[in-house]
C-alpha cells in the first residue's frame, strides 16, 4: 500500500469542502440562533466573519508554508514541541467528530418533516447515515469531491433563491424583524462567542491541502471564498424568515424554512428546501469526516498515535483512521441529548477555540523562529493579526465554558480521559520502542511534497 495521499482536489472542490463544512443544517439550527440573540444573530455572524478575517489570513500563511495533512497539529509541533502538537491534534479530532452528529441528526430532523420521528428514531437514522458514509469515504476521494462540488454549488443557488423568494413575498415585512436585540447586550455577547461555530470549516483547507493540485498561492481564494459563501447563505436566511414569522414562532419550530414556505402556500418549495438541506448536510459530513481522518493520518506520521492509522487502502484512503472516525462519531451521536444543538455548539466552539488559540501563538512564534522558511503567502500586519486572533479565541472559550451543561462536561471528560490514556501509551512506547516511536515533526527541513 502507498503511504502518500493522492493530489486530486481542485480549488473549486476545496472551497466546496470548506464552505460545505460551514453551511450545514441552518433551517434546524436557526431557532437556537434566535434563542441566543434574535435577529441580531445576523450582526453576530457579520462581526464574527470580520473578526475571524485575521485568523483566516494567518491560516493562509501557515497552510501555504506547511502544507501537510496534519495541519494545525504540525504547526504547533514545530512552534512548541511534539507534546503540544499532540494536544492540538486531539482537539482537532474532537472538533471534527463533534461536528458530525450535528450533521447527521440535522439530516434526520429534516427527514422528520416528511415523516415524523421521535428523538430515538432520529438517532438511529443518524447512525445509519454514518454507516453509509463510512463506506463512501473509503473510496477514491476524487469521486467524492466531484459529487461534493456539484451538491455544494447547487445547494448554494437553491438557498439564495429561497431567501429571495421569502424577502420579496407579500408577507415579508421589515417591521416583523424588530426587536433586533431581544436578549440585550448579554445575548448579543453570547451570540458573538458561540456563533463562531458557523464559520468552523474554513480550517478544513489546512488539513486537506496536501491532496490539492493547485498552486499554494491560490489558497487564500479558498479561505476567503468559503467565508463569504457562508455569510451570504446564513445572512439571507435570517432576513428571509425573520421578516415573515415572529421570533417566538421560530423558537418553537422544529425546522424553520420549510414551515415558512408552507405558510406562503409553497409546499413544493418546502420539499425542495428539505431535499437540498439534506444534501447540504451530506457535503458537510464529507468535509468533516475527511478532516478527522487526515488529522489522525498526520498524527500517525509524527508517531503521536500508532502508525497503523497512516495505512492507506488501494484507493489512497486512510482506512484505519476512517474506521476510528466512524466508531467515535457513533459515540458522540448516541451521547447527544435532546438539546443536541446546544450540546454540539459548545463542544465544537470549545475545541475550535483551543485550536485557533494555538494556531495564533504558533504563527507568531514561527515568524520569529523560522523566518527563512518559504511563505508563498505572507499575512500582513502579522503582530496585530496574531494578537487580535488570540484575544478573540480567549473570549470564545469564556463564552463556551459559561454555556456548558452537565451532559457536555461528561462527554468531554470521557473524551479527554481516553486521550490521556493514548498520550500515556505513546510516551510509554517511546521509552520501550524508541526507534519505532521516535518523535518526528514534519517541516520543510525534512519533508518534500
Amino acid at each position: 500500500m502507498s503511504s502518500a495521499l493522492k493530489k486530486e482536489l481542485t480549488l473549486s472542490q476545496i472551497i466546496a469542502m470548506a464552505a460545505g463544512g460551514m453551511i450545514a443544517a441552518w433551517m434546524v439550527e436557526i431557532r437556537y440562533w434566535f434563542e441566543l440573540t434574535g435577529p441580531s444573530s445576523l450582526l453576530c455572524l457579520l462581526a464574527c466573519g470580520i473578526i475571524l478575517l485575521p485568523l483566516c489570513l494567518i491560516y493562509t500563511e501557515m497552510t501555504a508554508m506547511l502544507p501537510y495533512a496534519g495541519g494545525e497539529n504540525i504547526w504547533a509541533s514545530n512552534a512548541f514541541n511534539w507534546d503540544f502538537g499532540w494536544l492540538v491534534g486531539w482537539c482537532m479530532f474532537l472538533l471534527y467528530l463533534s461536528a458530525m452528529p450535528n450533521v447527521t441528526i440535522g439530516i434526520s430532523t429534516m427527514v422528520s418533516y416528511l415523516y415524523p420521528l421521535n428523538f430515538i428514531e432520529l438517532k438511529i437514522l443518524a447512525c445509519v447515515i454514518l454507516s453509509v458514509w463510512f463506506v463512501m469515504v473509503n473510496l477514491e476521494i476524487k469521486h467524492l469531491a466531484k459529487v461534493q462540488d456539484i451538491m455544494f454549488w447547487g445547494t448554494l443557488v437553491v438557498s439564495l433563491v429561497t431567501s429571495m423568494i421569502f424577502v420579496f413575498s407579500d408577507e415579508w415585512r421589515w417591521s416583523n424583524i424588530s426587536p433586533w436585540f431581544p436578549k440585550g447586550a448579554a445575548g448579543f455577547s453570547a451570540g458573538l462567542g458561540l456563533l463562531m461555530f458557523k464559520f468552523i470549516g474554513f480550517d478544513l483547507i489546512a488539513v486537506l491541502v496536501e491532496e490539492s493540485n493547485f498552486s499554494k498561492k491560490k489558497i487564500i481564494i479558498g479561505f476567503i471564498g468559503s467565508i463569504l459563501c457562508t455569510f451570504l447563505v446564513y445572512g439571507l436566511a435570517i432576513l428571509g424568515v425573520a421578516g415573515i414569522v415572529s421570533q417566538e414562532w421560530i423558537a418553537q419550530t422544529d425546522i424553520v424554512d420549510p414551515r415558512v414556505a408552507d405558510i406562503l402556500g409553497m409546499h413544493w418549495l418546502a420539499l425542495v428546501i428539505v431535499i437540498m438541506g439534506a444534501i447540504t448536510c451530506i457535503t458537510t459530513l464529507s468535509g468533516f469526516w475527511l478532516a478527522a481522518s487526515r488529522t489522525m493520518f498526520g498524527a500517525a506520521l509524527q508517531r503521536q498515535v500508532p502508525k497503523k492509522l497512516a495505512l492507506l487502502n488501494r484507493y489512497g484512503q486512510p482506512w484505519v483512521a476512517n474506521t476510528l472516525v466512524y466508531i467515535c462519531s457513533l459515540y458522540f451521536c448516541i451521547m447527544a441529548p435532546e438539546a443536541w444543538i446546544n450540546y454540539i455548539f459548545t463542544i465544537t466552539v470549545g475545541a475550535a477555540g483551543i485550536i485557533y488559540l494555538f494556531v495564533s501563538l504558533s504563527f507568531l512564534k514561527l515568524r520569529r523562529m523560522k523566518p527563512h522558511w518559504e511563505r508563498p503567502y505572507r499575512c500582513p500586519y502579522g503582530l496585530f493579526m496574531g494578537l487580535e486572533s488570540i484575544l478573540f479565541c480567549i473570549y470564545c472559550l469564556y463564552q463556551c465554558v459559561k454555556a456548558m451543561d452537565a451532559a457536555t462536561w461528561i462527554a468531554l471528560g470521557v473524551y479527554f480521559v481516553i486521550g490521556g490514556m493514548l498520550y500515556a501509551y505513546a510516551k510509554y512506547k517511546q521509552s520501550t520502542s524508541p526507534e519505532e516511536w521516535k518523535p518526528l515533526i514534519q517541516s520543510p527541513d525534512n519533508v518534500t511534497l
